[in-house]
């Protein structure tokens, strides 16, 4: 299988909205630049654009990967969507950020504070985790990686200064809630695998600039979860709230 057919059926999966089945070993992305070049391919044949990324690592200083989330698929809280119109629908509870202007990509390695002198607005986020193959979650992390890395919509708070929170946030260890129905779904210790989701930004804006990317400032950026992932198998509201940023919220109709 081509990157061009992968692509091809990824995009059919979403348009038909039927699931597809996990390519075999020997049709996988050979790498992870097959696979982000299949993300792109992916939005350009749904005919949408870039809106989001979702980024991430599961620790911190280990490898960070992302993925680009189609324009049509971010939504600002309040937000209302229906539960089967994703294959399946696992939530969970991030902190997403904005650029103050658009950041081309250069020669030569965007720096930390470069990178962080950058950043606008934060933002409380709740991401939505499908999947366009049948297998998942027993699926190769580069063909995982080739869909979105398993996005299905970012619903996006209200943004709150940067420059403001910079010193007194805990972006490490943040106050927060997440309900769904009222029930409370925060596990016994919460945090973000990554620890300062900030340290990705950099990560982010480096990948952008070796793939010829220009950010646009109104891309929202989201880093993962503070809470892990929480299936949903029925309608019903979900709420967040991140002390210092605000409240975000979701209903599955």
């Amino acid at each position: 299988m081509t990157p061009y057919d992968f692509a091809n059926r990824l995009v059919e999966a979403r348009r038909q909205h039927r699931p597809i089945d996990a390519p075999a070993p020997d049709s996988l992305p050979p790498d992870a630049a097959t696979a982000y070049a299949i993300q792109q391919a992916v939005i350009a044949g749904l005919g949408d654009s870039t809106g989001a990324w979702k980024i991430g690592a599961k620790a911190p200083g280990a490898a960070a990967a992302g993925a680009p989330i189609p324009a049509s698929l971010v939504l600002r809280s309040p937000a209302r969507v229906a539960h089967d119109g994703f294959f399946r629908v696992l939530v969970e509870l991030e902190i997403a950020f904005r650029f103050v202007e658009a950041i081309e990509p250069r020669g030569r390695a965007y720096a930390r504070d470069e990178v962080l002198s950058k950043v606008g607005v934060v933002l409380p986020a709740i991401e939505i985790v499908d999947s366009r193959f049948t297998e998942w979650p027993n699926v190769a992390p580069l063909a995982q990686l080739a869909d979105a890395q398993n996005n299905g919509a970012l619903i996006t708070g209200h943004p709150v200064a940067y420059a403001g929170l910079a010193r007194g946030f805990d972006f490490v260890s943040p106050e927060l809630e997440l309900s769904f129905e009222g029930a409370s779904l925060l596990p016994e210790a919460t945090g973000n695998p990554a620890g300062d989701p900030r340290e990705l930004l950099v990560w982010f804006v480096n990948h952008c600039a070796a793939m010829g990317i220009t950010i646009e400032p109104e891309w929202t950026i989201t880093t993962g979860s503070y809470v892990g992932a929480h299936r949903l198998d029925k309608a019903g509201v979900v709420r967040g709230r991140i002390d210092g940023l605000g409240e975000v919220a979701i209903e599955l109709t």
